[in-house]
């Protein structure tokens, strides 16, 4: 598949262009999740609190993998503006490399310290007797992931989001396909949910080793020179994905103290269902940030603040309808993964609370694409971790003693709208560097 021309005129049918196929391809991602939670489910508490629990701890090891990503894409987008195909590839064939030594230390370093991760995450009795034997095959699934992730984001530098999007849904939709027949089928129990994920994830990498074979996009080992933008633009972004991971893994430790397995259960139905509208709306981010890294690398500000601000507005919108109808359809939403009364009326109360930050982490996320594009990741990095970071944990101790459970969820919600509105101060405040009258957004 030919890769979509970023200097196209028509800005906004090329932000569809490319921004649709990442939304989809993660909202396939979100759909999975959902599904595999839903089938889990079904084989009772501790097996679905176990599942939610060891989530976050994948998200946590690929975060290097998600930020080398990102940067990779930036600087290939860049490259292409700039006329330069063969820096293109060879930054391509070091992020790749990179990439595999990342899953080599993730699938060595989960294997020999499985015991005392989990003891670490707050599994204990019955609930670490069913995740021992999960986290074993989970620890390959993390390092193909990583994998794939780079490629995905490779593609999507490219302009190629059309492509990332069919390798996420033949990945995602063998998956989903797959999780009944080992789950139930083989009666593997919970490990069927990772034996699955892993046979979905060796047929998509065959797919994407086909893809980087052809001729114009095939790596090159580049001057190591090449990884300072990407880790610039990369490394901040993995600081932010791995606090904020952090802080869902520390969150859901927090909530065993409550109720043990039904607090982590009720918490993580509610996180997992608020990631069915972040993740879509993170891939369109992704796959719209190209535009703004080929305008920065073009120096055509016009373009760029133009990108930026219809991005802002369709993102704005949407997730405003979102978070209305989560607080509206909480509790039906949330009947799909449990039948437990006490646990569905927590995870309905948990949902509504966190469906109204749904608007404020999309401005965040814009601005902050915005900022990687510029090359600017110091202000990327603050803005990052504000929702996560340095902003919820002052919330968290000031609001959880009175509140338990409830509390983190208002937390969550509360440090969503302060970063929100520092994202939106930075937009307003900062001159735009690709020219020196700037453009207002």
């Amino acid at each position: 598949m030919a890769d979509i021309e970023l200097s196209d005129p028509n800005v906004q049918r090329l932000m569809w262009r490319l921004g649709l196929p990442a939304m989809a391809g993660l909202s396939l991602n979100a759909a999975h999740q959902a599904v595999d939670a839903a089938f889990v489910g079904r084989l009772g508490t501790e097996p679905l609190a176990a599942l939610l629990l060891l989530s976050p701890m994948a998200g946590l090891i690929a975060a290097a993998g998600i930020g080398l990503g990102i940067g990779a894409a930036s600087s290939v987008a860049r490259s292409l503006g700039a006329g330069d195909a063969d820096e293109a590839r060879a930054v391509t064939g070091l992020a790749l490399l990179v990439a595999a030594a990342l899953a080599i230390c993730a699938v060595a370093g989960l294997l020999l310290f499985a015991d005392p991760a989990l003891r670490l995450l707050g599994a204990q009795g019955a609930m670490l007797d069913v995740a021992r034997p999960y986290l074993s095959v989970q620890a390959i699934t993390i390092g193909c992931a990583i994998l794939q992730i780079q490629c995905d984001f490779l593609a999507i530098g490219r302009g190629n989001a059309q492509f990332s999007m069919k390798t996420l849904a033949l990945c995602f939709g063998l998956n989903i396909l797959l999780d009944p027949l080992f789950i139930f089928g083989f009666d593997l129990g919970l490990p069927g949910a990772a034996w699955a994920t892993l046979c979905a994830q060796i047929i998509t990498l065959a797919v994407w080793a086909w893809h980087f074979s052809n001729r114009a996009r095939r790596p090159k080992i580049g001057t190591a020179r090449l990884l300072g933008p990407v880790l610039r633009v990369g490394m901040p972004e993995a600081a932010s994905v791995a606090i904020t991971t952090l802080s869902l893994m520390a969150l859901l430790r927090l909530a065993t103290g409550f109720d043990g397995a039904g607090s982590v259960a009720a918490l993580g139905i509610a996180l997992r269902l608020i990631f069915v509208v972040m993740l879509p709306l993170e891939g369109f981010a992704i796959g719209v940030q190209p535009i703004l890294s080929h305008a920065f690398g073009r120096c055509d500000a016009e373009r760029f603040a133009m990108t930026l601000r219809l991005i802002l507005w369709k993102s704005f919108g949407v997730t405003t309808t979102l978070a209305i109808l989560f607080f509206l359809f909480a509790q039906p939403l949330v009947s799909v993964f449990v039948t437990d009364p006490g646990i569905l009326e927590n995870a309905t109360l948990l949902l509504r609370c966190l469906a109204i930050a749904l608007p404020a982490i999309a401005l965040r996320l814009c601005v902050q694409i915005s900022l990687q594009a510029t090359i600017r990741p110091r202000a990327a990095a603050v803005l990052g971790l504000a929702p996560m970071g340095w902003l919820l944990w002052p919330l968290v101790a000031l609001l959880v003693p009175g509140f338990d459970v409830l509390g983190i969820a208002l937390a969550v919600m509360i440090a969503a709208w302060i970063a929100a509105m520092l994202a939106f101060i930075t937009l307003r405040t900062t001159p735009n560097s690709l020219q020196s009258t700037g453009v207002s957004v």
